[in-house]
Parts: structure tokens; C-alpha cells; sequence
């Protein structure tokens, strides 16, 4: 069987409760692992008992100080939020208001809520400057504002509108944020009378759908900063790369290095810190002793994870999924590095230092498309599928293999072995089980196939829950039994006659049926003929696997307690 490559800060460190750690040596700005394993309620009280807790949060990152509101919880973040600096704000915002192209007024609202809880004074503040088209929008859909230059027409105004100077009289339409709405309103009078007056003056002038436009532009320029490209821009972290390009010099984007102290000071620790993982790349990392190459690979780690959430329309997430694409990025990663390097750390170091980590990511990426074009292939020529069938009729596990792989994005399938069904691809040895049971499908499709054109097998593939395995056993036990050859199933007497010719010699189980392996391959494989050596022996191989699991399956269930109801492998029917 070919193989696939054959085929193709921290400023915190708090070390115990109570106490105020000191920087930790490299002197990086965020918080470190272990503050952030710890409950979220215990996160906030660390940093709130440290003695300069606003210059911590606000030397964070953006992408680490979004990671600890949503590891904090939105409903116990205010206290971060007051510490937090207006960049942070508006970074979180951006994340959190959108629905792809559209603002999401019922987040707006939730977060306009949050802040003036935290900080209403600072709040207004930006909206009356920096925040002030946000504000348009936000007053635009909450409030009805009526400008009354006398007082003769106010008595005519209907019931709930109130005014703060005379001349502007407001009524909030959104009740479910009333109190919300006119505290900042309030707030704003308060703070700036006639900045107030200009901002309602101008929501006249304003149309709704040109501002929500120009707040996207805006929101992507913004963000773009941190790896979340418009869509079409960012699905090109997928563009595969062949693992040929690994192999070259070092990379023309490596040459900007970080050198300045303040930048290096912003760069995001959370998420590479935060995989959960070891495979080769993560321990590299956790291995690098060289500052600046560390932040650079922070740096790109943080804005590749963005890129691949841009990409897979998920802005505006909880943490969850945040962790989940760190997970596909190191996974990834590390196929391209043991594709090229094997396990050798040193020479993943070196590969690392050459090449960004975008470039390994698409090379990685490249090598599970190389696998799904292959399975793709297949499939259009494939006999299962032109019976339209869909992948469960393999099985769970080859099945599953099978799904996974012609997925949108490939992932493997692991079954019951982790916590999820699919993950992303991490290792060759992922690859390579793929690729021999693709192998072992398409020889297994070949043979039913030509098994499908003796006659007799009208109607048999119409169930949904069918698998090949009772269309090789059915047809094999008529073949024992010396019936018209067929997929069709047979009584449940004849599965008992079947089982008892398997049999002969076993006195107890567990039962071995010795000799009836060599038999079931052999009087499979003369259905496969004029089939090449290696086409031979692959179907050798998948019909042993096989017969394992048949062998297994009823090795422990006597004869008098079959039941063809409970059966995967011998299809029974009514006298």
C-alpha cells in the first residue's frame, strides 16, 4: 500500500492566591496559561488584587483581552471592561455587533448596555467623538427625536417623549433597553451639551443603510489589521500549496521582523498558548527560548486563527470556536512540518524560522486536498454512487472516513476515540489510514460491482440503513448454501444452516470457523477477475479486515440465539 508521501504580560504569572507575581522573564505583556486555566471568577479576582490592574489589561493585546471576556463570562466582565482601553472597545464591538454584512441591533443594544454599566462616562465620550457613527446607527433604530424650536407643540407630542434642553424631544421605541438608552442620552447632555445637540441634529441627515455600509468598510479596515480579511480575501489562507515550496530559502515576509519593544508588548499570547495540544509544532514552541521569534510566531499564529475564522464565516463567536480554529491552525501546521522535517525538532525550528506560518498552514491544508481530490474522483466513477448511495452504506468507520474526507473542509474521522467525531488532520498517519481505506473502498466497490451483475438483485439496495456488508454475506451464504446467487437475504433457518456448515468442529465458542476465511476470500476474489496483482492483493487485505470483524461480531452468540433484527452482516426474511 503507497503512502501519502509516496503518493504526492505575559505580564502577570500568578503563583499562588494572593500574591502579586512578578514579569515573567521575556517581560511579554498578557496573561499567562495558567491564569487563564483557572475558573473564570478566580481570573477576575486575581487581576483586580493585582496593584496596577488597569496598566495589565491595557497592555493586553486586543485579541488577548476579547479572549478573557469571553473566558470571564459578558455577564461578569464589567470590572474588565472599566480597565480596559477604548481600542480594546472598539475591537471587542466590531467582533461582537455584526452578522456577516449586517449590524445586529440586538447585540448592539447588549453591548451598548454592557459599557455604560462599566463606564457610562467614557462611553459617551466616544460616542460624541471617535464612536460617534455607531451612534447614529444605534439612535437611529432605538429613538424618535422631534425638534420643537417653541414650546407650542409639545402638548401635542403623544405620550413617553421626554427632552433634556427644550428643543429636542426624544422617545425611546426599543422598551427592552429603555433605561439603557436614556442613561447615555442623559449622560451625553451631561457631558457635552452642545456636542449633544449636534449629534440629534444630524440623525436627520443620515440614511440608515449608506451608514451600515460605510461602518462594514470601516470594521474591516479595522480588523483587517488583525488577520479578519473581507471573505474573499481571507478564504485564501485555503489556496493549497505544494510541500515542494517548503523546500526552497527563506521566505521574502519573514525579512520585517519584530524589533520594537512597544509592538512586541501587543503581541497576542492566548491563542497559540491555548491549543491544548502536543504534536511537533506546539513542542517547538513551547522549546523556543528566542524572544523575538516567539512573538513573531504569536503574532502570525494570532492573525492566521483570525484569517481561518474570517474564512469560515464565524466573526462575531464565543470561545469555543475561537479555540477550535487555534486547534485546526497547530494541527495543520504540524502536518506540513512532519511532512517535511518528520519529527525532528530541530529542523522543525529551522523550517519555522524560514517559512510563515500561513505558508505551512496552506501546505498542510494542500496535502489533505491532494487526498480529497483523489476520493472525489472515485466518487463520480464509483458504483456505490451511482446507485445512489450515500457514504454510510460503508460502515461507521470506513464510512466516516469517507464523509470526512469529502467534506467542504476535509477533517478525519476518529470515531468514539476523542471527545469529537471529526477533527482536522494532524499527522501523516492520519493521511495514510485515509488513503488505505480509500484504497480498500475503491477494490471493495470494484467487487460489488461485478458481484451486482448475476440476477436477482431488483429493489435489494432501497433501504436507507443498508450497508455492504449483508450484500457480501448474503451473497456468500446463498454461495455456501449452494442457493441462486443474489444479494436478496435469506430465512433465518437458512442463516442457522449457514452458521452451523461455519461451524463443523466447534464445540464451544468461542467460535473460530477455521478454515472459512481462506474459503470467504477465495470465493470473493474469483468475482475480481483479470484484476492486476496489486488491485489482488489490496482486495485480499479489505475482505480479511473484514471477516475479523464478521468473526468477531458472533464468535460469542450461539446458533439458537441468532436474530436477524439485530444482525449487520446476514440479512434475514420472512419464510
Amino acid at each position: 500500500m503507497e503512502t501519502y508521501t509516496e503518493q504526492t504580560g505575559q505580564a502577570a504569572n500568578i503563583v499562588s492566591a494572593g500574591t502579586e507575581a512578578p514579569f515573567l522573564p521575556d517581560e511579554k505583556e498578557g496573561l499567562s496559561k495558567d491564569l487563564y486555566s483557572l475558573p473564570s471568577r478566580e481570573i477576575l479576582d486575581r487581576i483586580l488584587r493585582l496593584e496596577r490592574p488597569q496598566e495589565l489589561i491595557q497592555k493586553l493585546a486586543s485579541e488577548d483581552f476579547f479572549w478573557l471576556v469571553k473566558k470571564i463570562g459578558e455577564d461578569a466582565c464589567l470590572p474588565a471592561l472599566k480597565l480596559a482601553s477604548l481600542d480594546q472597545w472598539q475591537y471587542l464591538i466590531d467582533l461582537e455587533i455584526w452578522k456577516r454584512d449586517r449590524l445586529d441591533m440586538s447585540q448592539i443594544s447588549r453591548w451598548m448596555n454592557l459599557l455604560q454599566l462599566a463606564d457610562c462616562k467614557r462611553l459617551v465620550r466616544w460616542l460624541l467623538s471617535e464612536g460617534q457613527a455607531i451612534a447614529y446607527y444605534y439612535f437611529l433604530r432605538t429613538v424618535e427625536v422631534v425638534a420643537l424650536e417653541t414650546k407650542d407643540g409639545v402638548n401635542d407630542l403623544p405620550e413617553g417623549f421626554f427632552s433634556l434642553g427644550g428643543i429636542f424631544h426624544i422617545k425611546v421605541v426599543d422598551q427592552a433597553h429603555r433605561e439603557t438608552i436614556e442613561n447615555i442620552i442623559s449622560a451625553m447632555a451631561a457631558e457635552g451639551f452642545e456636542q449633544y445637540q449636534a449629534l440629534f441634529l444630524g440623525l436627520a441627515g443620515i440614511l440608515p443603510s449608506v451608514l451600515e455600509e460605510e461602518l462594514y468598510r470601516l470594521r474591516n479596515v479595522r480588523l483587517a489589521e488583525h488577520g479578519f480579511l473581507p471573505f474573499e480575501e481571507a478564504i485564501t489562507v485555503y489556496s493549497p500549496l505544494k510541500l515542494d515550496v517548503l523546500k526552497t530559502g527563506e521566505d521574502k515576509a519573514l525579512v520585517d521582523i519584530i524589533h520594537d519593544e512597544e509592538v512586541r508588548a501587543m503581541v497576542p499570547v492566548y491563542p497559540l498558548d491555548q491549543t491544548g495540544i502536543e504534536n511537533v509544532f506546539m513542542e517547538v514552541v513551547s522549546g523556543v527560548r528566542d524572544s523575538v521569534f516567539l512573538d513573531r510566531l504569536r503574532l502570525e499564529f494570532a492573525g492566521l486563527a483570525n484569517q481561518i475564522i474570517a474564512a469560515d464565516g464565524l466573526i462575531g463567536v464565543d470561545i469555543e470556536v475561537l479555540v477550535q480554529a487555534c486547534k485546526k491552525a497547530a494541527r495543520i501546521i504540524n502536518l506540513a512540518i512532519e511532512g517535511t522535517c518528520g519529527r525532528d525538532l530541530s529542523s522543525a525550528e529551522n523550517l519555522l524560522r524560514r517559512h510563515p506560518l500561513i505558508t505551512l498552514f496552506r501546505v498542510g491544508f494542500g496535502m489533505v486536498l491532494t487526498l480529497k481530490w483523489k476520493a472525489e474522483r472515485w466518487l463520480r466513477t464509483s458504483w456505490f454512487y451511482r446507485q445512489g448511495l450515500e457514504p454510510g452504506f460503508w460502515g461507521d468507520h470506513r464510512g466516516g472516513i469517507l464523509k470526512g474526507l469529502l467534506a467542504r473542509r476535509p477533517r478525519f474521522y476518529i470515531g468514539s476515540r476523542e471527545e469529537e467525531e471529526y477533527r482536522d488532520f494532524e499527522w501523516l498517519s492520519d493521511l495514510n489510514e485515509c488513503l488505505e481505506v480509500l484504497g480498500g473502498l475503491m477494490v471493495l466497490d470494484g467487487l460489488l460491482e461485478k458481484i451486482s451483475e448475476v440476477p436477482r438483485i431488483e429493489g435489494v439496495l432501497k433501504s436507507p440503513e443498508l450497508t455492504f456488508y449483508p450484500l457480501l454475506f448474503n451473497f456468500w451464504a446463498r454461495l455456501i448454501l449452494k442457493m441462486e446467487p443474489s444479494f436478496s437475504g435469506i430465512s433465518l433457518q437458512q442463516a442457522k444452516n449457514f452458521f452451523s456448515k461455519l461451524r463443523e468442529g466447534d464445540i464451544e465458542h468461542p467460535y473460530g470457523m477455521p478454515g472459512f476465511q481462506k474459503r470467504f476470500i477465495k470465493d470473493l476474489l474469483t468475482y475480481a477477475n483479470n484484476a492486476d496483482p496489486e488491485v489482488a492483493s489490496m482486495l485480499e487485505n479489505s475482505l480479511s479486515l473484514i471477516w475479523e470483524e464478521f468473526s468477531e461480531e458472533y464468535e460469542m452468540v450461539s446458533i439458537s440465539d441468532l436474530d436477524g433484527k439485530y444482525s449487520k452482516f446476514v440479512t434475514t426474511i420472512n419464510d
